[in-house]
């Protein structure tokens, strides 16, 4: 008897319910086995030329398994930031919108208890998919080039990324009442740790620059008294652990001891503060009424008088809506639908960047100022993508989670209007966002043509007119894409979590996929034929991400015949979001859970 409460004790039920409903999906398993075959197939790809040397002579491959280890692993640190996160930011939430937390806190399991086995419940199928990259990186171990201590190190690095957004994306869950909420939070907290030391470094040389100073010789001055070459990137990257793979690669030494011991406390104790919310959150905020802090901030501002004379922007029509009710529910009772809202959130964008972009004016020249504008213009790209997929993914899947769906399908209107309507709200935020992304594109073109022939410039071929009209024609195509892809992936799963995930998920894969069994096997294929720069230039057009790059970083390829690859890529995907619309709209009736109307 005393061993069987001694077993009970220290049993995890929630955990084996978790794993046991995760074991029972057929898809665990569909998924397992496509990122297996993902990754072989991509590392054979990637390493194609270099095995293909050792036929030749099988020492040629000899000390290269290092380049081969810094891929692997530098993938496998993308799975994690983008799709752990996603993972794990419902576990808290979905409880709250099925009102079975409240069920949780009455079983014998507490807070601290739910939390861990929630989390661990998302932990042990990502270190899942870590464990099937071992072969491989046995395999590069194999070839030369890798310690036993730089494998155990990036292991570890895996580990400590794994439970760092892990804690983060509970700490949102915890905290916020829905799914979408604490998802955007996970994203948006994570690039603001990763990216804002380094921001914050950049501009204080460009302030120390701009007062006159020598950020140069400062540097150069009290640098190796206030830190060495391993502890360098802890000073600008000290959440991101790619970097410490870069660094681990790059120079003779890497982190060492001492850098990978202070990198791990860094992530620990985040991980341990994110904890720590949590379990403040997940009882306080475990009742909260559907609040939109968004939306609270806006009415605050809307119960102030208007201090405007002629124009008043705070009042909203009071007439009915004549016929398209859905739509006047999403551009008139949502924050992210509002006219006079949307305008808010764009001059809280709008101006701190136009302050950023005129602090970086100051030094145009320097190298400082073209790096954090081009990750300025990657994060605006990713952010805008991020956000417009979020809004449309969950347009229908909110509706399931919250019930309201089968209210919504009562009324007379038919599939295809229902989300005609329900996309209105998604099309306002894509001309908002459309905003801060042709503010960068000005200030880049401005910068480039002042700086034109210089070393730091675009070159004496760079073109306003083609660099500006392939800016906007990516904006008018590539922003509905991603919206219409969203919303099929919306219409055709159940949960939120599941809508966001496939959506994220789809949109990653059509950028990255093309790269990889296109691009590739071309690229091996035409080896030594010589005249192949053409054909695969129209093969890496098939991936949307490569036009945007060729454009930004004037590719010379691009620029041989730009008209040509503008007409092929955005032909294509203006197409494609046509397709997607088409059935979106043609099966709305089905997916939305109707008999077909024929």
């Amino acid at each position: 008897m005393q061993l069987k409460r001694l077993i009970a004790k220290f049993s995890l039920p929630l955990l084996e319910k978790e794993l046991t409903e995760q074991a029972a999906r057929r898809r665990t398993y569909i998924v397992r086995t496509l990122y297996a075959c993902f990754l072989f197939l991509t590392a054979l790809l990637f390493f194609y030329q270099m095995l293909e040397a050792s036929a030749a002579s099988p020492l040629a491959v000899l000390g290269q398994g290092r380049s081969m280890f810094a891929v692997l692993v530098g993938t496998q640190f993308a799975g994690i930031y983008l799709f752990m996160p996603a993972m794990t930011c419902g576990v808290i939430t979905q409880e709250k919108e099925r009102s079975s937390l409240q069920l949780l806190f009455l079983t014998r399991l507490g807070p601290w208890t739910i939390l861990f086995e929630k989390l661990l419940g998302r932990l042990v199928p990502m270190f899942g998919f870590l464990i099937l990259s071992l072969p491989l990186l046995a395999f590069a171990y194999t070839l030369g080039g890798v310690s036993t201590e730089m494998i155990v190190s990036e292991v570890w690095l895996l580990v400590l990324a794994s439970i760092q957004m892990g804690t983060l994306a509970i700490a949102c869950s915890a905290f916020c009442r829905t799914t979408v909420g604490a998802f955007m939070g996970s994203y948006v907290i994570a690039f603001l740790m990763f990216f804002g030391p380094y921001f914050g470094w950049m501009l204080l040389y460009l302030a120390l620059y701009t007062a006159g100073a020598e950020p140069d010789q400062i540097l150069q001055q009290f640098a190796p008294k206030v830190f060495s070459v391993q502890l360098f990137p802890l000073l600008m990257f000290p959440f991101f652990g790619p970097a410490m793979l870069l660094w681990q690669s790059a120079v003779p030494g890497g982190l060492g001891a001492l850098g990978l011991g202070i990198h791990s406390a860094i992530i620990l104790t985040v991980s341990g503060i994110s904890l720590l919310v949590a379990r403040k959150c997940v009882v306080s905020r475990a009742f909260l009424p559907p609040e939109n802090l968004l939306l609270v901030f806006f009415q605050s501002l809307d119960r102030r008088k208007p201090r405007t004379a002629g124009v008043v922007l705070n009042r909203d029509p009071s007439d009915l809506p004549d016929d398209a009710p859905v739509a006047w529910r999403e551009t008139t009772k949502r924050a992210l639908g509002r006219p006079r809202y949307l305008v808010r959130l764009l001059m809280l964008i709008e101006l701190p960047l136009l302050i950023f972009l005129t602090l970086l004016s100051v030094d145009a020249d320097g190298v400082v100022s073209r790096i954090l504008l081009a990750l300025t213009v990657l994060i605006a790209w990713l952010l805008a993508t991020l956000v417009v997929s979020v809004q449309s993914a969950t347009l229908i899947a909110g509706e399931r989670s919250h019930q309201t769906l089968e209210v919504l399908c009562t009324t007379p209107l038919s599939g295809r209007s229902i989300v005609l309507q329900k996309f209105s709200g998604v099309r306002r935020l894509m001309l908002v966002l459309a905003v801060p992304l042709a503010t960068l594109f000005l200030f880049e073109n401005w910068l480039k043509l002042s700086h034109r022939g210089r070393q730091m410039g675009p070159g004496e071929n760079y073109s306003q007119t083609i660099y500006l009209v392939c800016s906007a024609l990516s904006i008018a195509v590539y922003l509905p894409l991603t919206a219409w892809l969203a919303l099929f992936m919306g219409l055709r799963v159940r949960t939120q979590v599941r809508a966001i995930i496939s959506s994220m998920g789809s949109s990653v894969a059509w950028c990255v996929l093309p790269f990889i069994f296109i691009v590739l096997p071309l690229s091996i294929a035409l080896a030594g034929t010589g005249g192949t720069s053409g054909t695969i230039m129209c093969a890496q057009l098939t991936s949307p991400a490569s036009i945007v790059f060729m454009n930004e970083f004037d590719d010379n390829d691009f620029l041989k015949n730009p008209l040509l690859a503008m007409i092929f890529n955005f032909g294509f995907y203006a197409g494609a979001t046509l397709v997607l619309r088409h059935l979106c709209l043609k099966h709305a009736d089905r997916w939305l859970g109707r008999a077909d109307t024929k």
